[in-house]
């Protein structure tokens, strides 16, 4: 804790959320603390989503060789999330997984999923060995959602990528922003989507719209809380919320920590006992509203974030310091 004290910075309110104070820090590679490390390698997208926590496109794309040499000063092994805007704009995607994964870190992509449509271009990241996928499902299988919430009708090609990357068997968790009003049923035709097409190991993540960059609903009625949520997803997944609410101490991952604005639990209870809760379907719900707080996960210590100069820094906190910018 020492390594952060004296890094700490502190920023008065300035945005229109209100903020009192948001406190950040940097550590230097080799001080990395957090599990997660983001790697935002492209601000290029080829999406329009109204929602997207860097809406800015003119910031050039990250130097490799520099990432790199950052995380290879990491003192333990970590998850590395390959993010942008959109990763697979950068056609050298599959270097970077190559070399992240020699390192002896772990990586995971998070991808809106539309080159994933291609088989051929999910055999190739499969072969540069990466394991994990994350991809958005905003409208499941509904493209009038699709086009209110990203504002393209692109519902066949998501869901050809979501069964190219099962058929490759990556580690796949889904994830979808509950937006009121507007997909209000998504966790319901999320389960049928993967009921429909034998999808029966995956972690489907919902979480309420967070005020960063570019989004749809500012915070309060606007939005749904995590308690909406919780009652949400009960109702259509066929769990009582008592069982829901039983997971909310819990860790999200062995030996983690707890997290208060996220937290995961299993359909079928004996699946709780699987190792990193990745036997059968499981459910994420995560509350990145803002509300009074200075930014979502306020001091959570899980997801870092590479800087512009390569240092880490918390994700959160980096990212709406530098809305608008990096």
């Amino acid at each position: 804790m020492n390594t952060i004290n004296k890094n700490i910075k502190t920023f008065p309110q300035y945005d229109k959320i209100k903020i009192n104070k948001l406190t950040y820090y940097e550590l230097e590679p080799e001080e990395n603390i957090f599990s997660d490390v983001v790697a935002d390698i492209t601000h290029r997208c080829n999406m329009t989503c109204k929602n997207c926590y860097i809406p800015n496109r003119n910031v050039p794309d990250m130097d490799i060789d520099r990432m790199i040499d950052c995380i290879s000063k990491l003192p333990n092994r970590t998850m590395i999330r390959i993010i942008g805007a959109e990763p697979t704009m950068r056609n050298d995607l599959h270097k970077i997984i190559e070399r992240i994964r020699a390192t002896g870190n772990r990586c995971t992509l998070l991808t809106n999923g539309l080159k994933l449509a291609s088989n051929k271009y999910v055999v190739s990241l499969k072969k540069a060995r990466l394991s994990h996928v994350y991809i958005s499902l905003n409208g499941v299988d509904n493209n009038d959602w699709y086009e209110e919430i990203d504002e393209l009708r692109c519902a066949k090609v998501k869901i050809m990528a979501l069964k190219n990357i099962y058929a490759n068997k990556f580690i796949l968790d889904t994830g979808t922003i509950i937006v009121k009003g507007v997909n209000d049923e998504a966790p319901l035709r999320m389960l049928n989507l993967l009921k429909r097409e034998n999808i029966v190991h995956e972690v489907c993540r919902f979480k309420n719209v967070g005020q960063l960059g570019r989004y749809m609903k500012e915070s309060g009625d606007e939005n749904y809380t995590q308690e909406q949520m919780i009652t949400l997803i009960s109702k259509q997944v066929g769990v009582s919320e008592d069982y829901i609410w039983e997971w909310k101490n819990k860790p999200i991952y062995q030996n983690d920590h707890v997290e208060d604005c996220s937290f995961m639990f299993p359909l079928e209870s004996n699946a709780a006992n699987k190792f990193l809760h990745r036997s059968g379907i499981w459910i994420k719900i995560a509350d990145w509203d803002v509300g009074n707080k200075p930014t979502a996960f306020p001091g959570q210590t899980r997801r870092g974030r590479i800087t512009e100069d390569f240092k880490i820094a918390p994700f959160f906190e980096h990212v709406k310091l530098n809305e608008g910018g990096y």
